[in-house]
């Protein structure tokens, strides 16, 4: 089915309406009565295209006819009364902003423009639309296209496509917020609408649930909800009937049917608010349009032929202009149009082409104008369009002298207002922000509609903060008078729904909050500019502003940003939305007592307008180029990927362009100098592996560059080894997958009394003798069996007691030891969580344990020595254990008081921070075993020899009695046992 035709009909029918209020009734039906009713064919939409186009032309000539002519026009034809504020909507809403995007804001150009523009459209209309169509009723199949039929009404473009050549001028304006396209639709929606097959469909169509009027949704509800109530009466009557006749399966039929009724009834509300929105998204523009001209249906009261004829009624008027001027304006009109320039700068306009042969023109226009005298008609156009032309060569001063000229010779107020809008960008890409601000305070004071960037009456500005490829940024007040806010807003935004427009940057306050400033409103100005609000963040600086103030970042501080910065990017990408413009400007930074707090601005925002990246490419040489513009070209390409700048070879943008962009902005950030190339020798303070991480996300094929996963791993590893430990600090190094490892605690360098001190003891806790301890990290806890799982799954490792015969458990039932075949780490015969400490684990099971950890970490983990145990057991005290030499069950888990291991942290930690160094479980030490202290090394280190078959265990056990839970306790066993009370806790050498 032809477009065209498929997107009248859809019009002509509310088909969104229809496709909302079938997911609850069902679509066949819906097709059943539009077979039955809508036995339009094709060819009758196509005819009712041509009359809408034949009706359309001459009521767009009319709103640009001058104010009497239109009247006239209109009420000749109507044969009724009509106000000079409908007549004058086509002037306000289309041709005004049109002329404001061309340029054209003086009265004489405005009238040139208008006379223009009717006898262009006078032509066209004698070029009648060709449309080629089958006069064949809808096929079922095209019929549920119709019902489905999705995306927008613009049709514009269809129809230009249909006709000859139109003039540019004029095909522009027509395009103008798709004016043709839904002048056409809305007399092509009304005839169809006339047409008594059209009402019979709409009214079955209602009377099934299957349509509704969904611009009054209160009203539409209450007829619904009627007609259901009244077919629930209808279906409870024959339900009663069947019964009473004995029908009981028609009964039952019915009763299932006034089920699906109730459910229909109380899914209404929900349904129409959805047939509402749908019907919103998709016919927006033809809505507001139709409001706007409800009016210009009267003009179906006259045939085709008349309204035409009509139109050579109308006309414009234009005023005569000194032929020196016009020469130069003719001019000048051609500079600008092969530049794509208007008279209104726009924020690109400095990265516009220039041959040497066009440059030397302009110069020879801009002497002419010089010569003139001012006071001829025409002059002050003619100053502002110089300016413009001249701003895009970089000749900005001088442009300047001429808007400012203008200032001094115009007592026209849109040109005064256009003068103070241009200097407002001149100012502005000189980076003299307070000047800018005060001729943009002044240009949307004089014609808001036209040159304010935001709803000012909303939010007064207060100072112009920064600008950007994107767009400026305010500091303004809120709504309320009461808070500061920031006001990003846009040079060029894209069109669509609010929610739509915004999707992103909205989805970013509810996922990303802890890394971007609060967002607190979106919306668009009446000339349709997006604008987003967010918090201001007193005291805070971007990142450009924060290296001209502080300087470069320490290597601890530039880690750590940099994880911050990746961790916001890590929540983004799950939810697929990319920055694509990340650089030192676009970060906020602020001191802080736990340091230096980051913030992405502009996050999400990439699909709310362009930027003047693509122009900046185009302009690989900065010199002749203002500030703003410099930024830009060093934004563009100090930041941007490969992907980003055109390459096609590497696909189209995605998160791996996020981290290039990362790794060149914590350079410039850690560095001070350009990322463009990154040079060693400039963090040479900094470890090798951040630099490596640095060029592996500048690696020109994304293919190459690390997930966002992997820089949050390496950084944080980055971050944990540069950070210098002291005494009781607690860590988790990162293990390969993104997750940590156990919980260690730095325990300090000493000197202490290892053995019996108390005199309570064996000979095998003697000799008491003095051992110094270096500092070393020991965890915190015993290896859990959640910790412990992950070296299992990592490796798909078998303890010894899965290879072979089991371990030694204690049998509830039996009061006795056994040793079951299947019992092992993860099946002690008692029950255990991720959090309780492993057990059944022999002392070679540990030590692979351990030597996992160090491949994961790259950290040197071990089993303690036993000298290392006992000094952070005692944690300074000489006592039987940590707290003194008195011992009860509240204390620690010992002598069978809960029949199984405790979870660990359970009981208080000593002085050292660490938990259960009494009972719970026996933990394996490094040392092989000698009978007593003879000859024990005194540096704490492992001691050798001895017994090699057996290994040390200390610290005791759940099932220990108080003597063996003591610190200075000390038992050996073969280090292939495995028993339900063996456990083990690692140490690590501090680096």
């Amino acid at each position: 089915m032809q477009q065209l035709i498929k997107k009248g009909a859809s019009a002509a029918l509310d088909s969104p309406v229809i496709a909302a209020l079938v997911q609850t009734m069902g679509l066949e039906p819906a097709l059943l009565i539009l077979k039955r009713h809508f036995t339009f064919t094709a060819y009758e939409i196509a005819t009712a295209y041509q009359k809408g186009y034949s009706y359309a032309l001459p009521a767009i000539t009319a709103g640009l006819a001058a104010p009497e002519q239109k009247l006239a026009f209109l009420q000749k034809l109507t044969r009724s009364k009509l106000d000079r504020e409908f007549s004058a909507k086509i002037e306000s809403h289309y041709l005004q902003p049109f002329a404001a995007q061309q340029g054209i804001v003086g009265e004489s150009e405005l009238k040139s423009l208008r006379l223009q523009l009717i006898e262009l459209i006078k032509v066209l209309s004698k070029q009648p639309l060709k449309l080629e169509a089958e006069n064949r009723p809808f096929t079922e199949s095209e019929l549920a296209e119709l019902v489905h039929e999705q995306g927008s009404l613009a049709i514009t473009d269809l129809v230009l496509e249909q006709i000859a050549p139109v003039d540019d001028t004029l095909a522009e304006f027509l395009r103008y917020e798709e004016l043709l396209g839904n002048a056409i639709l809305f007399f092509l929606r009304e005839l169809i609408r006339q047409d008594p097959r059209t009402k019979t469909t709409l009214e079955t169509l209602q009377r099934e649930g299957l349509w509704a009027d969904v611009r009054d949704i209160k009203t539409a509800q209450q007829q619904l909800a009627t007609m259901f109530q009244q077919q629930l009466g209808d279906q409870n009557a024959r339900a009663m009937q069947a019964l009473q006749a004995g029908d009981s399966s028609a009964a039952n039929q019915i009763t299932s049917h006034l089920g699906s009724l109730k459910q229909s009834l109380d899914a209404l509300p929900e349904q129409l608010q959805a047939a509402q929105t749908a019907w919103q998204s998709s016919q927006q523009p033809l809505i507001a349009f139709s409001q706007r001209f409800e009016n210009w249906a009267n003009l179906l009261d006259s045939k085709v032929d008349q309204v035409l004829a009509a139109m050579g009624t109308l006309h414009g008027t234009i005023i005569r202009i000194d032929e020196n001027v016009a020469i130069l304006l003719k001019e000048f009109r051609q500079f600008m149009q092969q530049g794509g320039l208007s008279k209104q700068l726009k924020a690109g306009d400095e990265f516009t082409h220039h041959s040497s042969a066009s440059l030397k023109l302009i110069q020879t226009a801009v002497a002419k104008l010089k010569r003139l005298p001012s006071n001829k008609p025409g002059y002050d156009q003619l100053v502002i369009m110089a300016g413009t032309v001249l701003s895009s060569t970089g000749e900005t001063a001088e442009a300047e002298k001429l808007f400012q000229q203008a200032l001094t010779m115009t007592n026209n107020r849109a040109e005064t207002a256009l003068a103070h809008f241009n200097l407002f960008q001149i100012r502005l890409w000189n980076k003299d922000y307070s000047q800018a601000f005060e001729h943009l305070d002044t240009a949307s004071k004089l014609d808001e509609l036209r040159y304010a960037l935001h709803d000012v009456n909303k939010y007064p500005m207060k100072r112009l903060l920064g600008a950007g490829g994107m767009g400026c940024v305010f500091l303004c007040e809120d709504q309320w008078g009461e808070n500061p806010v920031v006001v990003k807003c846009f040079w060029e935004g894209n069109k669509g729904p609010r929610d739509e427009v915004f999707r992103e940057a909205m989805l970013m306050r509810r996922i990303a909050g802890e890394y971007v400033p609060k967002p607190l409103d979106c919306d668009f100005t009446q000339s349709g500019r997006p604008y987003f609000v967010t918090e201001y963040i007193e005291g805070a600086l971007d990142g450009e502003a924060w290296l001209a103030q502080q300087g470069k970042l320490d290597v601890s501080t530039g880690i750590g940003v940099g994880l911050q910065i990746a961790q916001g990017l890590q929540v983004a990408h799950h939810q697929g939305i990319y920055h694509l413009d990340l650089k030192p400007a676009n970060l906020l930074f602020k001191a802080t007592k736990t340091g230096l707090m980051v913030k992405i601005i502009d996050f999400g925002l990439a699909r709310v307008a362009t930027s003047l990246r693509a122009e900046a490419v185009s302009r690989r040489s900065r010199s002749d180029l203002t500030q703003f513009g410099q930024s830009i070209v060093a934004g563009t390409y100090d930041y941007a990927p490969p992907e980003q700048l055109g390459d096609n070879q590497y696909g189209e943008p995605s998160a791996k362009s996020d981290l290039y962009a990362f790794g060149a902005t914590l350079y410039r950030l850690m560095t001070g100098e350009s990322p463009r190339h990154l040079n060693p020798r400039r963090l040479k303070d900094a470890p090798a592996d951040l630099f490596e991480l640095l060029c592996d996300c500048k690696e020109e094929n994304p293919k190459h560059r690390p997930e966002t996963a992997e820089v949050i791993a390496r950084l944080t590893d980055l971050l944990v080894s540069k950070k210098p430990k002291k005494s009781g600090d607690i860590f988790r190094d990162r293990l390969k997958d993104g997750s940590e490892g156990p919980e260690m605690v730095v325990i300090p360098a000493g000197r202490f009394q290892m053995g019996d001190i108390t005199g309570n003891g064996y000979d095998r806790e003697k000799p008491v003798h003095e051992v110094s301890v270096e500092s070393f990290a020991m965890g915190r806890y015993p290896v859990t069996v959640g910790e412990f799982k992950q070296f299992v799954e990592s490796t798909r490792y078998k303890t010894e007691a899965e290879t072979g015969d089991g371990a030694y458990v204690w049998n509830k039932e039996k009061q006795e030891v056994e040793k079951p075949k299947d019992a092992n780490w993860h099946n002690p015969y008692f029950s255990q969580t991720d959090n309780h400490p492993v057990v059944c684990v022999s002392w070679n099971d540990a030590v692979a344990y351990t030597k996992w950890l160090n491949e994961q970490t790259g950290q040197p983990y071990r089993l303690p020595t036993e000298a290392e145990w006992e000094y952070a057991a005692r944690a300074g005290t000489k006592t039987d254990y940590w707290w003194g030499n008195e011992i009860d069950k509240s204390q620690a888990n010992y002598g069978m008081n809960l029949k199984q291991t405790s979870p660990v942290g359970d009981y208080k930690a000593n002085p050292f921070g660490l938990y259960d160094t009494v009972g719970n479980v026996w933990e394996w030490c490094t040392d092989n075993w000698h009978e007593n202290y003879e000859g024990a090394p005194t540096d704490g280190s492992v001691w050798k020899g001895g017994e090699e078959s057996l290994r040390v265990l200390r610290g005791g056990s759940w099932v220990g009695n108080p003597t063996n839970v003591r610190s200075a306790y000390r038992v050996r066993y073969n280090p292939v046992i495995r028993v339900d009370y063996y456990g083990f806790r690692v140490a690590a050498r501090i680096l």
